[in-house]
């Protein structure tokens, strides 16, 4: 057993090395991402991290499609990444079409089943007991990941760890998280302090108030934000 473990690892690294030398570039977290999806027959894959606050938030996708699941997330406070940040457990769905799925996620599962998603598997990223965030893997068809596929997707979530830590345990933020990700995330902490003092509210409510707002009116979390911030959009009391 030991040795089949040893073995899936190495089988696991030696593709990231493959990725990597592509492009004449040492093996990153991006790496192992793409390598998560690949292990599990996925379309695309996001990574969500809880990068210096309480609150998990997305800092990489292999692909466009993936983005936008991962700051729908963040937009609407529920999906994968976050069901593994609350529980610390692997989440597998294999059909987002069902009801059991509608009742999990009533407002992402709608937009990931318009995106042409089918199933998702959310593999959770931990040190010890402490889960730090999520690579979901977005597949285009319904079922179970096989065995081996997803025990080698567990391997990339401990490599996720080993490149993302430096010498001194802190999380290498700079080459990890994307930048435009960066710039929303901001933005939309910038509008949430901006909101709590209009309302007089802790900053987990002004969140929830900027969320609703956004769902109600069909916009981007980020978009919201930046209304908020240029003073645009204020919310009042009454509101």
């Amino acid at each position: 057993m030991t040795f089949r473990r040893h073995d899936r690892a190495a089988q696991v690294w030696s593709k990231m090395r493959f990725l990597a030398s592509e492009t004449d570039s040492v093996v990153t977290v991006e790496h192992a991402c793409v390598v998560c999806g690949e292990m599990l027959e996925a379309a695309g894959a996001g990574l969500t991290l809880a990068t210096g606050t309480s609150l998990p938030e997305p800092v990489f996708a292999t692909d466009a499609r993936s983005r936008e699941l991962e700051e729908l997330q963040f937009t609407l406070g529920e999906g994968p990444a976050l069901d593994v940040s609350r529980g610390g457990m692997l989440v597998v769905v294999t059909d987002v079409t069902s009801s059991e799925a509608t009742l999990r996620w009533p407002m992402f599962a709608p937009e990931a089943i318009d995106n042409g998603v089918k199933s998702i598997i959310a593999v959770p990223i931990q040190v010890g007991a402490i889960t730090l965030g999520a690579v979901d893997c977005y597949r285009e068809f319904a079922g179970l990941p096989s065995r081996e596929g997803l025990a080698k997707a567990l391997v990339c979530a401990e490599a996720v760890i080993t490149l993302a830590l430096a010498d001194t345990g802190e999380p290498v933020l700079g080459e990890l998280i994307d930048r435009e990700f960066t710039e929303h995330r901001a933005r939309v902490h910038q509008a949430a302090g901006v909101v709590s003092a209009q309302l007089e509210i802790g900053l987990p409510d002004a969140l929830a108030r900027l969320r609703a707002y956004a769902y109600l009116n069909d916009r981007k979390l980020d978009e919201v934000a930046e209304d908020v911030v240029r003073h645009r959009v204020t919310f009042r009391p009454e509101s």
